[in-house]
């Protein structure tokens, strides 16, 4: 009877470090599927952070050549009309500014 009895704790201890070993196991394989699962969604944020971000510079330079457009315009057309000017029309400017400068400052 006592052998039985000893054998039985012996099972019951053996069952015991099994489950032990088992539940381990489980908790090793649960912790390493967390940490792949986060690895995996890290990398899904990150990628799709990296999208949203070169979404908004590329609608940033678009926004920024579409205000860029009309002034790189007009100064191109003010370059022209001075490109055109005759040599005439730069020579009366320049009697206009020396007549301005020598009637302020009298005749020197």
């Amino acid at each position: 009877m006592a052998k039985e009895a000893l054998d039985k704790v012996r099972e019951a201890e053996q069952k015991a470090r099994d489950l032990t070993a088992e539940a381990s196991q489980k908790a090793r394989d649960i912790r390493r599927d967390a940490e792949m699962l986060a690895d995996k969604k890290f990398k899904e944020i990150m990628t799709m952070g990296q999208k949203e971000s070169q979404a908004l510079k590329d609608k940033a330079i678009q926004e920024g050549e579409t205000l860029a457009k009309p002034i790189l315009l007009e100064g191109k057309n003010q370059a022209a009309k001075l490109e055109s000017l005759e040599v005439n029309d730069l020579g009366d400017a320049v009697n206009i500014i020396v007549e301005r400068i020598v009637k302020a400052n009298g005749n020197r």
